[in-house]
């Protein structure tokens, strides 16, 4: 049993171009002209343009899409039923590609016109768009790809490791190849947990969950970056990929996700796995005491889940202050070297910056760890305030 959208999915790679000269239109349609849609997203994106009756109307058809005026107006008839206004009772919507190659007048070269104006004007669905639910579960399309893939290739030990019951995977070996989720969700012994299964099967670690073990983190992760002082670490695949360590100027200079890092270090940079580079912050408000501050009062924001050692580190301090001369604001890292300074009023003139980039932190020990933002009015001049502290923090394997 099963509610959806459309049962419109067969294999990734499956789709053949349509040959406009093998058929042509005729006053009866040509039957099969479907089989190189019918089942792809580029199908359902053309279904989703006919039965778009706010936006789709004869003359779109006729004019934008350069339909014959015969094919138009038999598509339009179809669908608004025999009253011929849309929103009605007696609608007919398109199900399958095999209705639209039925109409009149319908044939190869219409279908290719339809596919071409789905593409251009955003009605093929995107990887994350829901597909529809099959047995209470839901599927995007890249999901059922990817399910579909493996339902098609899997041997019987790796359904085994996905918890696939036997009396699913014989039904399942039996029926392949499995052409749409539609299909697999009406075979014997296939039901929602078993479509649960395959899902999970096939899912993509992202990471970035917080762990104590590497036992907390999903297939394919590792638990990285636990400090001493912390305890936690962060989900991430470690694997390797192609472009990693590749020169870059900026993020887009490197494949995928990956992203760019140690500019800040070394003026040149280079492509790294995407979480290599990170985030952290502390919240709140506090006054600057208008006083001589004999000691630094001390904010600690907590590094984990990084490499091992670090490359840009940036500090972003929300502080307002009416005689930035009198402030001096530093770090005290992990790696146990003395507090290095971002500010000292007694040698920096101009306005008190927010955003500071650090150069004079160990870069060859440890990244993960506690970062003690240091702010201390050593003339006792001024009144002002601090509010979020922000570490954005890059890192490297040693």
């Amino acid at each position: 049993m099963r509610t959806f959208l459309a049962t419109l999915l067969v294999l990734t790679g499956c789709t053949a171009s349509v040959d406009l000269d093998a058929n042509s239109d005729s006053a009866e349609g040509v039957s099969g002209s479907t089989s190189a849609l019918e089942g792809t997203r580029e199908g359902y994106g053309v279904l989703l343009l006919l039965n778009d009756g706010e936006g789709t109307s004869f003359e779109l058809l006729d004019d934008a899409v350069a339909l014959d005026r015969r094919a138009a107006e038999n598509l339009v008839a179809h669908r608004d039923g025999a009253d011929g206004v849309f929103g009605t009772r007696d609608d007919d919507l398109f199900d399958t590609l095999a209705e639209v190659d039925a109409v009149r007048w319908v044939g190869p070269s219409a279908l290719a016109k339809l596919t071409e104006f789905a593409q251009l004007n955003d009605y093929v669905p995107g990887d994350d768009d829901l597909l529809g639910s099959f047995d209470r579960v839901d599927f995007t399309y890249a999901q059922a790809e990817d399910v579909l893939a493996f339902v098609n290739s899997a041997t019987s030990e790796e359904f085994s490791a996905a918890s696939v019951p036997s009396r699913a995977v014989t039904s399942i070996l039996a029926a392949r190849p499995v052409e749409t989720v539609d299909v697999l969700a009406s075979l014997y012994w296939v039901g929602t947990r078993t479509l649960e299964h395959l899902l999970e099967a096939v899912a993509v670690p992202v990471g970035g969950e917080d762990c104590a073990t590497v036992d907390d983190c999903a297939a394919g992760l590792r638990c990285v970056g636990r400090p001493l002082d912390f305890g936690y670490g962060k989900c991430r695949d470690i694997s390797g990929q192609p472009g990693l360590q590749d020169d870059c100027a900026g993020d887009s200079d490197c494949n995928g996700d990956q992203i760019c890092i140690a500019e800040s270090v070394y003026g040149q940079g280079y492509c790294a796995l995407h979480w290599m580079r990170d985030s952290f912050e502390v919240e709140g408000e506090a006054s600057i005491p208008s006083v001589v501050m004999s000691e630094p009062v001390a904010t600690p924001i907590i590094v984990y889940g990084q490499a091992s050692v670090p490359e840009d580190i940036a500090f972003d301090i929300d502080i307002e202050h009416s005689d930035p001369s009198s402030l001096w604001i530093g770090v005290k890292p992990p790696t146990g070297q003395e507090p290095v300074t971002l500010w000292d009023g007694a040698t920096m003139t101009g306005p008190l910056p927010t955003h500071y980039v650090d150069r004079s932190i160990y870069r060859d020990d440890q990244v993960n760890g506690s970062y003690q933002v240091l702010i201390q009015n050593v003339g006792g001049r001024g009144e002002g305030t601090v509010g979020e502290m922000r570490i954005t923090i890059s890192s490297r394997w040693d």
